[in-house]
């Protein structure tokens, strides 16, 4: 059975119908949009009311919401004070990329033996759409949750191809804590240096078919993010108490 894609990047797709969101399906969006978006930064405190307030909601949809980030790490429940948008130090972004590094560069080189012709031309479709949503100078939100797709949607059909569920769930999964991310890297273009090595690498790697070509390569892209995000984060220009929060 094909795995499920979770991360549809074309307009037809996206537009397909489906059972309308529950409030908590909402609730959950909105939280977690002003998180990825950082209105609501790293380390800041909130109560269940104050946000039902501002989001203009009930508290039930709101607290089960929240629920949902806390298991996916979003945010963390503080006894008595209410909750916290989880901080994420350096400690914590080593972790995630090195983990990140183990199953992404293994659906790499699964991908290099497996991938079929439909996937390898999304990619490559991909990479087309990567071109157009190339960062600029401090792009918008909107444009920045277009490029958060796409690169979801790459990274996501490599782990399809890879033919492992269980990889295709936990690339899914860590493709959603990275999202946190993406906002940094995006907002700082002048950080892509002529040395980042991008997605045309990483699908030339696979497409070349060599896996543990594939691997490396997918390991070096991971890297060159890395430095990317270490770069927003302590010389983009974050405000004080913000970066604290990171570091």
């Amino acid at each position: 059975m094909a795995a499920e894609r979770i991360f549809s990047w074309r307009e037809d797709d996206t537009q397909r119908g489906g059972k309308p969101p529950s409030l908590t399906d909402k609730a959950y969006r909105r939280i977690r949009e002003n998180i990825v978006e950082r209105s609501l930064e790293p380390g800041h405190d909130f109560t269940e009311a104050e946000l039902a307030k501002n989001l203009e909601m009930s508290k039930t949809p709101v607290r089960e919401a929240l629920g949902r980030l806390q298991m996916e790490g979003f945010v963390q429940a503080i006894p008595r004070r209410g909750y916290m948008v989880t901080p994420l130090h350096m400690s914590s972004i080593r972790d995630l990329f090195a983990f990140r590094a183990l199953v992404d560069g293994e659906a790499a080189a699964l991908a290099a033996r497996k991938i079929s012709t439909e996937q390898s031309d999304e990619l490559k479709a991909l990479l087309e759409a990567s071109e157009q949503s190339a960062p600029r100078a401090r792009p918008d939100a909107t444009e920045i949750a277009r490029m958060i797709l796409i690169d979801n949607a790459f990274h996501e059909i490599i782990a399809i191809a890879s033919r492992n569920e269980r990889l295709h769930r936990c690339i899914v999964g860590v493709l959603r804590e990275f999202e946190r991310f993406y906002h940094i890297e995006a907002s700082h273009p002048e950080f892509y240096g002529s040395d980042f090595v991008g997605h045309t690498d990483v699908y030339a790697a696979i497409a070349a078919g060599d896996p543990e070509t594939a691997r490396v390569t997918m390991h070096a892209h991971l890297e060159s993010s890395r430095q990317v995000l270490i770069k927003g984060i302590t010389e983009g220009g974050a405000e004080e108490g913000a970066q604290s929060a990171w570091l």
